[in-house]
């Protein structure tokens, strides 16, 4: 699939509870051929394209206070563009202002606006890059909507990328641009008529917040403004001006920009910046150039105490119904601000180290500005907190519940409002603080049904998760020695099972089988994403996304150096655990049988489980080697009670005498849903002298085994491409290796983590854990003596525990998991489950209770 490097990918921050459009102008016969990725997080994308209005006047003129009475301003509300839009407009009072619109009212009333929806994509998969191809016959303006509207507290950040070629021209005289960064930083931008550039201030979202500074580039060509926040290149907002509604007031250089879509409160930082921005405004609207813009300077607007006033009422009433001191405290530190009638101007630094007072008197009618629950918020910047941000950021590292309006926005919201040193902001914000306490505790008693707070114990426990942020040190020693010629031992055993064989411990890596099958584990945001994720029609995606982590563990063995060496095998009644709580899940396995040998796992998620009991056998051929893996994998989504099953691929590690030693999985895997679907991976077979073949298709089947239209296709060395009709989406992408990692076994980063001990580990998991094996621990730091011997050791305790338990007639008997199979059934043909109640394994874990296992080391 066709990518855009790291440096040609634009970076778009959208706010929690907004939305951003990236406008796209694209001739007739055309295609915009485009690639989203978002960052960490999910977000909605659509794109629309806008209708076509040919009523638009191409008249202009300058704002002077002889211009049109501001009563001919359109309503605040969606609507078709009228001839309003080809001028800049005057407005002069208050009440002739835009009141911001919703954003989330504004995507649910597109369909009243001047835009038809081109494709809804819904929800976006973190870390997925989707790319696309749209062409249009009628060419015109193409609005992609990113919208964050759902998620309440956290911001969101996307790459973005955009290409439109012209394609009814010949080939050596298409038209192709890249409709990305709106200046190049490299790029002379001081020419006249490409772009005009300057620092403005910009209403905040958010009431109380006031305007801060943000730094605006008009470009001319292309008729886009965008903003971005001073000394920071991630796109934060662009708007289309030609087709946008713009008014403006000379009287405190302030400018009202709609679009239709939403709206923009500006102020130019002076009067001669004000005239330079309607110049280039009413200059794209007749397709004229612009005048350069001039150097600010000093211009302060006095105070107004209107609001002010209104607080003490607010705050006098208050005190009548709560008469604390707190409430009688700001009282009067608002009376007394208010009697200072208009105070010192709060001036800052400008762009050029100009000072420049924002302040305004005029623009909001104060009586309008109180929220429903009683508390005034000021939306006159002049008594506001100059904060960096306009949102209230949340780290994204944070919690994915998006949807959950938690604690942590109410607690700052009410920390800053309570702040009485700032003024005013602190007056309002400490007479609305019994409110913002009534309004957590309802929100806390309305909403107490959508808030999981699991029961220890109960289904959605998942001890020890949740989980703070665990440091892992994921690098491991280097190799001193290389593995002993096969050459001899081959000869010998050609056929033979090899975990039936002893082999010099040089011929291991250092991890056991347990550990090497948890790493079926390294991607578990594939199944999420599948399981959580809602697709439209039947087109098969869920599966193929099951299907594409049914494939991704086979990556683990890409580096050649890897299958050069054995995991080493665990004793009977060995375990071994792994949380991760970066990636949401815990793990557990245990080794329940010895001959066969089986290995039980059992995996937790929050909205999905995944059991298996796998019993591996490799065989020497010859020049190459065959594992086979017995056992079935069963994932069930606990959303919808769906299961999936499939048995893992036949592997062949080739060149094992001489050459160079690699893996090919062969043959076919069948991943088979309950609902009836089911996802076929093929992987492609090489010629004798190709080397290893690397890809893989996998094709979906309904209930009827129609062949859906989506699939999936890619190398399972490097990335699955779920392709769809008009998409092409990059559902997973191979881990990182270790550095140096031909000296380190072929380990990725994931592995190298699988033997260390972290804080969720130490003083907690069972004596048995594989973690203790001390032939493993002497391996792993090289002394590749000591690790025979005490392997050798452990061994033959073992086979000295199997002859007692013969001579009693006794029989070993796993501790965590129970057999499930028809008796009689052998050990690895029957299902293994995980015992659960007071007995299981994380209870005991819990109480460390670890009587009756046995003692291995």
């Amino acid at each position: 699939m066709p990518a855009a490097s790291e440096s040609s990918m634009e970076t778009l921050e959208i706010h929690s509870k907004d939305f951003l459009i990236k406008w796209i102008s694209a001739p007739e016969n055309s295609t915009i051929d485009w690639q989203v990725k978002p960052l960490k997080k999910s977000i909605n994308f659509s794109f629309y394209q806008r209708k076509d209005d040919n009523s638009s006047s191409q008249s202009s003129f300058d704002v002077s206070e002889k211009s049109t009475p501001s009563s001919d301003l359109p309503p605040p509300q969606i609507r078709t563009r009228t001839g309003s839009t080809a001028s800049v407009n005057q407005f002069k009072k208050s009440n002739d202002v835009y009141k911001s619109k919703s954003r989330t009212s504004t995507l649910s009333s597109i369909g009243q606006s001047d835009l038809s929806l081109v494709k809804n994509y819904n929800k976006l998969i973190a870390n997925e890059l989707v790319h696309g191809k749209f062409h249009t016959e009628t060419g015109g303006m193409f609005a992609f909507v990113f919208d964050n509207s759902f998620s309440k507290t956290i911001a969101k950040s996307v790459e973005f990328y955009a290409h439109v070629v012209a394609t009814d021209l010949p080939q050596e005289e298409k038209i192709e641009h890249n409709d990305q960064h709106v200046f190049d930083d490299n790029a002379d931008n001081s020419l006249a008529g490409e772009v005009l550039q300057s620092v403005m201030m910009k209403k905040r979202r958010k009431k109380l917040q006031g305007f801060v500074k943000r730094y605006f580039v008009l470009n001319l060509k292309r008729g886009s403004l965008s903003y971005f926040k001073v000394d920071d290149n991630k796109l934060r907002g662009q708007m289309p001006v030609k087709e946008a509604i713009i008014s403006a007031n000379p009287s405190n250089r302030q400018f009202i920009i709609d679009s239709g879509m939403e709206v923009w409160h500006l102020k130019a930082v002076n009067q001669a910046d004000f005239k330079a921005w309607v110049n280039a405004f009413n200059a794209i609207k007749k397709q004229e150039g612009p005048s350069a813009v001039t150097t600010t300077s000093k211009s302060p607007t006095p105070k107004s105490p209107t609001e002010l006033n209104l607080i003490l009422q607010k705050l006098d009433k208050l005190k009548l119904e709560n008469p604390s001191p707190l409430v009688a405290e700001i009282y009067q530190d608002v009376l007394n601000l208010s009697n200072r009638r208009g105070g010192e101007v709060h001036d800052g630094p400008g762009p050029n180290g100009d000072l420049q007072s924002v302040h305004t008197s005029e623009f909001y009618d104060a009586d309008e500005e109180f929220d429903d629950d009683g508390v005034q918020f000021l939306d006159n910047e002049e008594y506001a907190p100059q904060q960096e941000d306009e949102d209230l950021e949340v780290d994204e590292s944070s919690s994915e519940e998006e949807e959950d309006y938690d604690d942590q926005y109410l607690n700052r919201r009410h920390s800053r409002l309570s702040e009485t040193a700032t003024g005013a902001a602190g007056a309002a914000g400490a007479a609305g603080a019994a409110a913002i306490d009534q309004t957590r505790n309802q929100y806390n008693t309305d909403n107490k049904q959508d808030i999981p707070f699991p029961t220890v114990g109960g289904e959605n426990d998942l001890y020890p998760l949740p989980h703070e942020p665990v440091a892992r040190d994921y690098d491991i020693p280097a190799c001193k020695h290389s593995p002993p010629s096969l050459l001899s031992f081959v000869r010998k055993n050609v056929g033979k099972d090899l975990s039936t064989i002893a082999m010099p411990v040089t011929y291991n890596e250092p991890t056991t089988v347990l550990q090497k099958f948890a790493e079926m584990l390294e991607y578990p945001q594939i199944v999420t994403n599948a399981v959580e994720s809602e697709f439209e029609g039947d087109n098969g995606e869920k599966i193929l996304r099951i299907a594409a982590f049914a494939l991704s563990s086979l990556s683990s063995q890409r580096a050649k150096e890897r299958n050069k060496r054995k995991p080493f095998t665990p004793l009977l009644g060995e375990t071994y655990e792994l949380v991760r709580e970066d990636l949401g899940f815990r793990l557990v396995s245990e080794k329940v049988s010895h001959r066969p040998p089986v290995f039980a796992f059992h995996v937790d998620t929050e909205n999905w489980t995944m059991d298996f009991a796998l019993s591996p056998t490799q065989k020497f051929w010859g020049k190459q080697s065959e594992v086979t893996t017995k056992g079935l994998v069963v994932l069930t989504d606990k959303l919808s009670g769906e299961k999936f099953t499939w048995n893992q691929p036949t592997t062949m590690i080739k060149n094992i005498i001489a050459g160079e030693t690699y893996a090919e999985p062969n043959g076919t895997i069948t991943i088979k849903s309950s609902k009836g679907y089911k996802a076929v991976a093929e992987f492609a077979k090489g010629g004798m002298w190709s080397g290893r073949s690397e890809d893989v298709e996998v094709k979906a089947f309904d209930k009827s085994k129609k062949e859906l239209p989506y699939t999936v296709s890619g190398k399972w060395t490097e990335q699955f491409i779920l392709k769809t009709k008009s998409t092409e989406k990059s559902i997973w992408q191979a881990g990182e290796l270790l550095p140096n990692y031909q000296k380190k076994y072929g380990f990725t980063t994931f592995a190298g983590t699988l033997n260390k001990i972290t804080e969720i580990e130490q003083g907690f998991i069972p004596p048995t854990d594989s973690r203790f094996r001390p032939d493993l621990q002497a391996y792993e730091k090289g002394d590749a003596d000591k690790a025979e011997e005490l392997k050798n050791k452990l061994e033959q305790d073992q086979r000295v525990r199997r002859k007692q338990m013969e001579e009693s007639g006794t029989e070993h008997v796993p501790q965590f998991f129970r057999f499930v199979g028809d008796k009689g059934e052998p050990a690895d043909e029957g299902a293994w489950e995980l015992i659960t109640g007071e007995k299981s394994y994380w209870n005991r874990r819990k109480n460390q209770d670890w009587q009756g296992l046995v003692q291995l080391w």
